[in-house]
């Protein structure tokens, strides 16, 4: 299924109030018309030249672009709804739209707004209930527009939520007790200008924000902990069982619930909180690659300037957290200030992480494994520090990471090569050890004057420091993991192929359910054509009795891992495939199964695996088991617990001529992709 741009949706509210509420009202009919009547043609076109239609609809701006992202196709002088486009994509556009309308045409009063006393959430479950919230900034949230008032929000631009979980998802209010500027403000203790040295201050005293309690427990209302902490328990059980029937003896492989709670945070918000921002998409034609004619400065605030179809628009790049849990979009340095906030909102010891690299991420402090854990919220990846230099292929010279209690050089963590690192630091000559070991221990000196710790805690902390010194400097010559050597998947595609960047890291593992255990099978399809997987249960009379347990959207949500893999739609042909992504010589992609946490292992299998080849192509699948060893024969999975699928695509004179389950578009009840496994 499509996903809902709500971005496009929102930008219609810069347009004139009332040329707002009778355009969209104007969709609202059409939408509502074809929702009704799907089969009526007539329903499903209007004309461009149609004097209402022109004069209502099209004037007003950004209006052509919403309806070309929903489904519309422009022909003739006329936008048409195909017939085979999703009815549950126009009803999502539909209800979101209607939603917005409403809050636009009767917004709150200010006797409407809960007073601050204590952050509060009500639940909306109609559109009566919507209209009792402020809106947000239709695509940016300027300085000058921030007050000290309390600020509403039903949904931020940029975020990925359905419109369904918007009518459930509670209203909440974000308030800070001070401005940002207040919250930063420390007497400065790094003397001179050397511009390293007065950065790690800067930042030092930013990451003091995240201790407003009004600001925490606003974020701590934003974060669905029920439904995170159910998945870490369940996954806790998994692991338990998994030891339980392993000759592993080791219990600390365990871990512990709030480790896996903090992978649960992590997934979730880069599934469903935060969106990544490459350029500001133009309202006009949709280009989503609009040219950065400039940037600026505006309040403090670092702004940069896009320019598409005669239009600027512009990217504010917010460093106060208050603002991102408004706006929730960004680059890495906005996704690692909101997420290492949100960690902070949980009582995780957590960390921003600061690389002169160009890249920022979060380090939190496990009590399980009693060290800082790396976390990329970008990446949605755990505990692989090496993948920067290894995987990325940066060349690490000083990374730096900051809490309310402490700051250090955890540059040692995130390079194994320490002889080199030292070189890199000569040369550069940003500043000598020396000066840096002195700026260090004096904002460390500088945080902790300000904690109020008893003697015990300040011993504790302490420890903690001498102990990680001497982590990071047994980090020399570490191994890097298989993580840490695959690369980057946020950021654009064209911006990770000029990396050699390009990845996609989903980490799904097919675990058997309960039903699935008791019946001894696992079923799991894929449709090309519907971009869609269902996992399934087989009847007395296989696929007549077949029950659908689980359907899941996108060839991605249900992989492991890709490199230079995407999905092309073929309009002349009508055909829809898997292939490697343009410009790129090889590719792999990976689904990861483990049937062992219950005990259990293949008996017999099938598999389906649809690909063509062109101009002397290749595509290579291997079935890979947990020891590792590798072989091109599904026979060897029998008697196997726990293995992966792999799919390797190169050769040819093309990207395109290696290809994976390649369908028509209109065959939506085939599947090039099916596996059958029977347990025991």
């Amino acid at each position: 299924m499509a996903t809902l741009n709500q971005a496009l949706v929102l930008a219609l509210e810069s347009n004139p109030k009332e040329a707002y509420v009778v355009a969209a009202e104007t969709l609202l009919r059409l939408l509502d018309n074809i929702i009704r009547e799907p089969q009526n043609a007539k329903y499903r076109t209007v004309r461009i030249d149609n004097p209402s239609i022109r004069e209502k609809l099209l004037s007003v701006e950004g209006m052509k672009q919403l309806m070309l992202a929903i489904g519309f196709v422009e022909s003739s002088g006329t936008l048409t709804v195909p017939s085979n486009v999703l009815l549950a994509n126009v009803r999502r556009y539909r209800e979101f739209l209607y939603e917005r309308k409403e809050l636009v045409k009767n917004p709150p009063k200010e006797k409407d707004i809960t007073p601050i006393g204590s952050v509060t959430c009500t639940e909306s479950n109609s559109s009566a209930a919507s209209a009792a919230v402020t809106t947000t900034s239709t695509t940016n949230i300027p300085q000058e527009a921030a007050t000290e008032k309390s600020k509403m929000v039903l949904q931020p631009s940029g975020s990925n939520a359905t419109a369904g979980q918007q009518r459930t998802e509670a209203l909440c209010v974000i308030k800070s007790s001070r401005p940002f500027l207040a919250r930063i403000e420390f007497p400065k203790v790094i003397p001179g200008n050397n511009t390293l040295l007065r950065q790690l201050e800067l930042l030092s005293d930013q990451v003091m924000q995240y201790e407003d309690e009004l600001l925490l427990a606003s974020g701590t209302s934003l974060i669905p902990i029920d439904k995170l902490t159910a998945k870490a328990k369940s996954k806790l059980t998994q692991w338990q069982r998994l030891l339980a029937t392993s000759e592993a003896t080791d219990q600390n492989k365990e871990p512990s619930e709030k480790d896996l709670l903090l992978e649960e945070l992590t997934a979730w918000f880069r599934a469903e909180f935060f969106t990544w921002v490459n350029a500001l998409p133009c309202t006009v034609c949709g280009n989503e690659k609009t040219q950065l004619v400039r940037s600026t400065v505006e309040d403090g605030v670092r702004v940069e300037v896009y320019q598409c179809c005669g239009q600027l628009r512009h990217f504010y790049r917010y460093n106060d957290v208050e603002k991102l849990l408004q706006t929730r979009r960004g680059r890495c340095g906005e996704w690692a200030n909101c997420f290492t906030f949100l960690c902070r909102c949980l009582g995780y010891d957590a960390r921003y992480v600061f690389s002169t690299g160009d890249h920022v991420w979060t380090e939190v402090w496990s009590e399980r494994r009693q060290r800082w854990i790396h976390v990329d919220p970008c990446e949605n990846v755990l505990d692989a520090p090496l993948m920067y230099e290894h995987g990325w292929r940066k060349e690490i010279t000083y990374v730096f990471g900051f809490a309310r209690d402490d700051v250090q050089d955890v540059t040692w963590r995130y390079t194994n090569d320490h002889q080199r690192l030292l070189q890199r630091r000569r040369q550069g000559g940003a500043c000598s050890e020396h000066a840096l070991l002195d700026a260090i221990a004096k904002l460390r000196t500088k945080r902790r004057a300000g904690l109020n710790c008893t003697p015990e805690q300040m011993s504790l902390l302490r420890k903690r420091t001498i102990d990680e010194c001497l982590e990071l400097l047994a980090n020399a010559g570490r191994v890097p993991t298989a993580a840490e050597r695959e690369g980057r998947s946020s950021g654009s595609l064209e911006w990770r192929l000029q990396r050699g960047e390009q990845q996609t890291n989903t980490r799904y593992m097919f675990i058997p359910t309960e039903e699935e255990v008791q019946a001894k099978q696992f079923n799991i399809r894929y449709c090309c054509a519907t971009d869609c997987y269902e996992r399934f249960l087989k009847g007395a009379s296989n696929r007549v009795n077949e029950r659908i347990t689980e359907k899941s959207n996108g060839w991605e949500s249900r992989q492991y891992v890709s490199r230079n893999i995407f999905r092309k739609e073929e309009l002349d042909w009508k055909m829809v495939y898997l292939a490697r992504t343009e410009g790129t010589d090889e590719a792999t992609i990976e689904w990861n199964f483990d049937f062992s946490v219950q005990g259990l292992r293949v008996k017999q299998i099938e598999l389906r695996f649809g690909q063509e080849t062109y101009e002397g192509a290749k595509v290579e699948l291997y079935y890979i088991k947990s020891d590792g060893s590798q072989s091109q024969a599904l026979s060897s999975l029998c008697e196997c617990g726990k293995f992966t699928l792999q799919a390797r695509l190169s050769g040819g004179k093309s990207w395109q001529h290696a290809q994976l389950f390649r369908q028509s578009k209109t065959a939506t009840d085939e599947y090039p992709f099916e596996m059958n496994i029977v347990l025991m």
